[in-house]
């Protein structure tokens, strides 16, 4: 079975890949990195998830296990940015995309598991 919304969101990866290369971009944003180099390093981390989440929502049967585990990786990331952009003067767009990886996060475990007919505890083992 095929997921777009997996799909679109190895998409926006993308779109945050090649905002986080353009460090005059980004600025104007509002996101604070001081050091272009870190901004170089997450944009690779984002490309290839963005090549996994592409690859894994054609075949949701088949690679439903890596887009759970990549909605801890949301988890993850949406706790570490959420408080970084709110209060640690990375901007409040940083806070903002950490609630969107929250939301990815959720839609790939409401996602996943109908279109598996597999419980996330089956994916998480498997």
């Amino acid at each position: 079975m095929r997921s777009n919304s997996v799909i679109y969101s190895g998409y926006w990866n993308i779109g945050l890949a090649a905002t986080l290369v353009c460090p005059g971009f980004y600025h104007w944003l509002g996101l604070n990195i001081n050091q272009a180099v870190w901004g170089w390093v997450i944009a690779g981390f984002l490309l290839y998830t963005a090549a996994t989440l592409i690859i894994s929502g054609r075949d949701i049967q088949k690679y439903g296990s890596i887009i759970i585990y990549e909605a801890g990786l949301r988890f993850i990331a949406a706790a570490l940015l959420v408080p970084a952009g709110l209060f640690y003067n990375y901007g409040f767009i940083t806070a903002f995309l950490g609630f969107t990886d929250a939301v990815w996060g959720v839609v790939y475990l409401k996602t996943v598991p109908v279109g598996t007919g597999r419980t996330l505890k089956q994916l998480v083992l498997d």
